[in-house]
């Protein structure tokens, strides 16, 4: 894929976790059409933010063909992708898959929830390359257009194809809530490290049952300046980051090896200890 000719065959599939109906949806579709003829989208008939890398395994799921090439699923955004591999284009599947455009930033913490992301993590689990698009917005619910997305997108994409990616990594770009004319480039960006904290809100129905509204408050004090928390909130910069869906975490290993093995002492007395302790 070394040029504009090359990026003409390809086979794009589009989804996202706000619905097949939103307007991002529309913005990724016009902007994917202007890359290539091929394009397809396959995205949940209702919106599934927050659903990250969820997939439906006690109902059955059902697809709608809603126009040709247009297609919604009553899952995930996840099960979209893997409903659109194994069975939509079956025959011959996406070159790229493309997930947004999201109505509000997916950055640091809160990439581990986003639909949008994990419906790119499914795809790369696929070995299918794949990008999150997402559009910082202080209101997400009053974003219609997308003028970022559509001056720098269709360039941003063309030039992340020009290079062969590592096995199951997908990109995750962020766009900064500004005009065009402030933005002064692209910047590569680490994941954010933020302080969340969960706020409960209890409303009465009028059978006065009980229900409740959950709602983010986050703090950004320890991200670095490199992270995608500070750059997208200096409103200057677009910001990619390569990720990976990899929860391991390696730091305590060796306090863990110490409490259980026997480093040492006799396998056997290792495990008395280990189960003495419950008696």
């Amino acid at each position: 894929m070394k040029n504009n000719q090359s990026l003409s065959g390809l086979r794009i599939l589009i989804t996202n976790d706000d619905g097949i109906n939103s307007h991002g949806i529309k913005a990724l579709e016009r902007i994917a059409n202007s890359i290539t003829p091929d394009v397809w989208i396959v995205a949940p008939e209702v919106e599934q933010s927050g659903k990250g890398l969820a997939v439906t395994f006690d109902s059955a799921l059902r697809i709608k063909e809603l126009s040709p090439r247009k297609f919604s699923v009553s899952g995930t955004p996840a099960d979209c992708i893997f409903l659109a591999v194994g069975e939509i284009l079956k025959d011959k599947e996406p070159d790229l898959i493309l997930s947004g455009i999201n109505h509000g930033a997916n950055i640091a913490d809160f990439i581990g929830l986003s639909g949008t992301v994990g419906a790119t993590f499914a795809a790369a689990s696929q070995d299918i390359r794949s990008i999150a698009i997402s559009q910082e917005c202080k209101k997400a619910h009053e974003l219609i257009k997308f003028p970022l997305a559509d001056h720098f997108l269709s360039n941003i994409i063309k030039k992340l194809l020009s290079f062969k990616w590592p096995e199951r990594v997908c990109m995750n770009i962020n766009f900064p809530e500004a005009q065009v004319g402030d933005i002064s480039g692209v910047k590569i960006a680490s994941q954010g490290d933020i302080d969340v904290k969960w706020n409960v809100y209890k409303r009465l129905d009028p059978t006065d049952e009980a229900y409740y509204w959950l709602h983010a408050v986050f703090s950004d004090t320890n991200s670095a300046p490199t992270s995608d928390v500070k750059i997208i909130a200096g409103g200057k910069y677009i910001t990619i980051s390569a990720l990976k869906n990899k929860q391991e975490y390696c730091g305590c290993n060796e306090k863990l090896e110490e409490l259980f093995t026997a480093n040492g002492k006799n396998k056997n007395d290792k495990l008395e200890e280990l189960f003495a302790s419950n008696a």
